[in-house]
């Protein structure tokens, strides 16, 4: 009704604003001919405001009709994508109608990118139907809503991670009995913001899931489990180098292409079990590093992260010194006394063979540990030191371009548990031949795996997977027990406990299915993880099973957020 008003008012002005410039006026009436002039510039003024006012209502009104159009076809409730109008220029004088043409955003996902990987974003790249431009900067949620079921025919007293060292026997409660979950802690949320100045790409990244909280009696009545955090980190990319500072996946997760932090970059299987699987090293912890890439093909970088002087409740330990045990992390206490962070270097290459994508990397770290005792018949304290590394290398190939993927890696270390989910020590702490003092001693650990990963179709995928993680024995008589002399302590000697594990072996197959996928809704995803693991200590007593063995089985259903649905064509599990 306004516009409709006005432009009636136009109608009636305008004969009145021709006839007063062309109407005759005496020539020695200066100042009438002054102040009709200063009239018609007022009204030409108001006409042009008037005329400006009336295009910005036209094109707020054609916004509301695409916006209720797409809610009566069924887009109700979807997310909606950002829409900026530009606004007139106030200044009336300098104003060009074609100044008044509205700017609409809509850009629509780059689902076809073949790596999620920030080192191969540019700027100007289109963004996410729900992405929020603040600035020049683009701000992206993700994440999905999950709905997971899971089965056990052994309670390992485990979520949704399952505890791979604690696979409970057969001659026990625990394994005589099933376990059975339904949760939705899996579902995740993450912000990326992403931004450029002066020549260098800048990323932000935050993700956490609900796993936080696993408290005796979380799931009775309100199953109160927290947010955790999971990534939060920076990053900066200039010309050939990259920074990186935050929490953030470890570089000895294997990589699928290049030498990136994103999650769609990493080889971390399909499976949904929150640890992974047996036999892939992971750790998510506050890292610093920078990489150089000398060419397309290479990536080479070096970088600290937080360390763990880790021993569980595995390792026996001297009877005169075993509160040395307070100063490393035995599943008592969150802050052990780490001597340094470990220090990681990373070397990938990537390249084509034909249309088969190869990556191909080689990751190795140096670690130490420390602990302060008082030898007996001393009256100060006395710090022991012991250093451990290892390395690992991994790589994928394209069988089948797009379709079929071999993926491997094998570790190997002394003092690498930490990387191991926890499924054996770090060291142990072995006491010297007259039982006065002690020193610190590395336990080798290593692991690997191999699997296929099929991707039937854009909507669908298989794959399989072998794992194993090994532990050696480091075990001596405890000199120092006056009381039983002879008594054997460390890890895995003659009658340990069986936890003390030699190896844990893992054989597991998924299937992912893609109801619905749309760039700008999101997806609907079913979900399948089937896995047969066991578990060997080094000692088993006399009459007691040689092995400890499970199957389990992961079903679920999950949205996935049209910002991290786009990584469902190259990984179909949107980790």
């Amino acid at each position: 009704m306004r516009i409709l008003l006005r432009s009636l008012w136009l109608l009636l002005m305008v004969p009145g604003l021709a006839y007063g410039q062309t109407a005759a006026h005496p020539a020695d009436s200066s100042t009438n001919t002054s102040d009709v002039g200063t009239q018609l510039d007022a009204l030409r003024e108001a006409l042009l405001r008037t005329q400006q006012q009336v295009a910005a209502q036209q094109q707020e009104i054609q916004v509301l009709k695409a916006q209720l159009k797409g809610g009566q076809s069924g887009a109700g409730g979807a997310l909606v994508s950002a829409v900026e109008v530009v606004r007139p220029n106030p200044s009336g004088t300098n104003a060009n109608p074609s100044d008044l043409a509205p700017e609409i955003h809509n850009d629509v996902a780059n689902t076809s990118s073949p790596s999620a990987d920030p080192q191969a974003q540019q700027a100007g790249q289109t963004a996410s139907p729900a992405s929020i431009k603040i600035g020049d900067a683009v701000l992206t949620p993700g994440g999905f809503v999950d709905f997971e079921n899971i089965f056990r025919t052994t309670n390992t007293q485990s979520n949704i991670a399952t505890n791979f060292a604690g696979i409970p026997f057969s001659n026990t409660a625990l394994g005589s009995v099933s376990e059975f979950r339904t949760t939705a802690q899996f579902s995740r949320l993450n912000f990326k913001i992403e931004d450029t100045f002066r020549g260098s790409d800048f990323l932000g990244y935050v993700e956490g899931d609900f796993s936080g909280n696993s408290a005796p009696g979380v799931y009775q009545s309100v199953n109160g489990l927290t947010n955790r955090l999971r990534l939060y980190f920076g990053y900066v990319r200039h010309g050939k180098w990259e920074i990186l500072g935050g929490q953030t996946w470890s570089w000895l997760t294997p990589n699928r292409d290049g030498i990136g932090p994103l999650p769609s970059d990493l080889a971390v299987t399909y499976n949904e079990d929150q640890n992974l699987g047996v036999g892939v090293p992971y750790t998510r912890a506050a890292e610093f590093r920078v990489a150089y890439h000398p060419n397309e093909h290479w990536a080479i970088g070096a970088g600290i992260e937080n360390s763990n002087q880790f021993i569980g409740n595995y390792v026996a330990l001297p009877a005169q010194f075993s509160t040395v045990g307070s100063q490393f992390d035995n599943n008592a206490n969150a802050g052990a006394a780490n001597l340094m962070p470990d220090i990681i270097a990373k070397t990938t290459y990537d390249t084509n063979l034909g249309a088969r994508h190869l990556h191909a990397e080689l990751t190795g770290f140096l670690t130490g540990a420390h602990a302060s005792v008082m030898p007996i018949g001393s009256t100060v304290f006395e710090k022991h030191t012991s250093f451990g590394g290892g390395s690992q290398f991994a790589t994928n190939y394209e069988l089948l371009p797009n379709k079929l993927v071999l993926l491997a890696n094998v570790f190997w270390s002394d003092g690498g548990a930490h990387y191991l989910v926890g499924t054996g020590p770090e060291l142990v702490v072995r006491p010297d031949a007259a039982g006065t003092d002690v020193n610190l001693s590395m336990l080798h650990a290593g692991a690997g795996s191999a699997g296929l990963e099929w991707r039937a179709s854009p909507k669908e995928a298989f794959a399989v997977y072998y794992g194993a993680d090994y532990y050696g024995r480091n075990f001596f008589p405890d000199t120092t027990n006056t009381a039983h002399p002879g008594t054997i302590i460390g890890y895995g000697g003659p009658g340990s406990p069986n936890t003390n594990n030699r190896a844990i072996q893992q054989a597991t197959f998924d299937w992912l299915l893609t109801f619905w996928k749309s760039e700008r809704y999101g997806a609907l995803q079913y979900y399948t993880q089937y896995s047969y693991l066991t578990r060997a200590p080094w000692y088993v007593a006399p009459g007691d099973p040689r092995n400890a063995h499970l199957s389990m089985v992961y079903v679920g259903i999950r949205y996935v957020l049209p910002s991290t649905s786009g990584t469902l064509l190259r990984v179909p599990y949107p980790n």
